[in-house]
């Protein structure tokens, strides 16, 4: 069953350094003046785990351009359960090189809920609350830009936070704005399903909401010979590839570089992903535009952002493989 393959995103990475949020009282105090309260960007429902970033006593103003960590289906800010593991590792190793809690940001989407995984799509709600996140900690910081380093479905989810415009979703019509690409100076993508899961291949696309054909994870129709089953086998792209999901092929194709330096990260081991990241004949994680790449080869998922906190760094920093 796909929700198997899902419950394992969250199963299996593991965080060994524990960090206390939430947002610091200055950024929350400066996000209810400024009209941001109704976002919720703190989650004290997970108490001190919800969110992480903020100016305080010690870190009176960001120094570095800021970077907003965004978490996948199931996961939150940082670890709330050994299922969901959070950004610990990567903020933990940014502020052994400098970094202060001025610079790093992270706010939790939906919850950490592993069987509501199958229920997630890219959605107005959860698309326009991650905007105005970015929106906000670009104000707060008074920086010109920010950099994004995303993982799994906060990948495809952080693309079109950036890329702005209207979102047809199955919870309605938005418009995001006009594109901050712009603002943003780094974009990781570490196993983002950007065209699609074959796991959501065949029936099972019309049977689980995150995997359908609007704005889901639906990897494109078999073709001819190619049946659902060759999803990840083909070395050559199934003519139908045009009828993936609507909400993927649309930024796939858009020519829109969501950032001035885009970087994307995948495992050949990816245990969510599977067939060593292939869709149809292409690397699934590899976003159109790329800058450069990562290749792992025994990475889990999971292992995939919480093993690779240095090469993220090197990546923000350094702006190059």
């Amino acid at each position: 069953m796909f929700f198997a393959f899902i419950l394992v995103l969250v199963c299996i990475g593991q965080a060994s350094t524990a960090l206390t949020g939430p947002l610091s009282p200055n950024f929350q105090s400066w996000l209810t003046s400024n009209g941001y309260s109704s976002y919720d960007f703190t989650r004290s429902d997970y108490g001190t785990k919800g969110s992480y970033g903020g100016f305080t006593k010690t870190s009176i103003k960001a120094s570095k351009t800021p970077v907003i960590f965004l978490h996948g289906n199931s996961d939150s800010a940082l670890k709330t359960s050994s299922m969901a593991t959070g950004w610990d590792n990567s903020i933990a190793y940014f502020e052994t090189k400098g970094y202060t809690s001025a610079e790093l940001y992270a706010t939790s989407w939906q919850d950490n809920n592993p069987i509501k995984a199958g229920t997630r799509t890219h959605n107005c709600k959860d698309l326009t609350r991650l905007r105005k996140f970015f929106e906000a900690v670009l104000a707060y910081t008074g920086f010109s830009k920010v950099s994004v380093v995303s993982h799994s479905m906060g990948v495809t989810l952080g693309r079109k936070v950036i890329n702005g415009g209207t979102v047809n979703a199955t919870d309605g019509t938005c418009n995001l704005g006009n594109s901050i690409s712009s603002n943003i100076d780094v974009f990781v993508g570490i196993a983002g399903a950007n065209y699609g899961l074959c796991n959501c291949a065949g029936t099972i696309g019309s049977l689980s909401a995150t995997c359908n054909k609007k704005n889901g994870f639906w990897p494109g129709d078999a073709c001819g010979l190619y049946t659902s089953s060759y999803c990840g086998l083909s070395a050559t792209p199934c003519n139908g590839l045009s009828t993936y999901s609507h909400f993927l092929n649309e930024m796939n194709t858009s020519n829109q570089k969501e950032a001035s330096y885009l970087f994307s990260l995948w495992s050949k081991a990816d245990d969510l992903i599977g067939n060593s990241d292939i869709v149809w004949g292409r690397p699934t994680s590899l976003i159109p535009l790329s800058d450069g790449k990562i290749i792992y080869d025994s990475f889990t998922h999971m292992q995939s952002k919480e093993n690779t906190a240095a090469d993220q760094y090197k990546l923000v920093t350094s702006k190059k493989v």
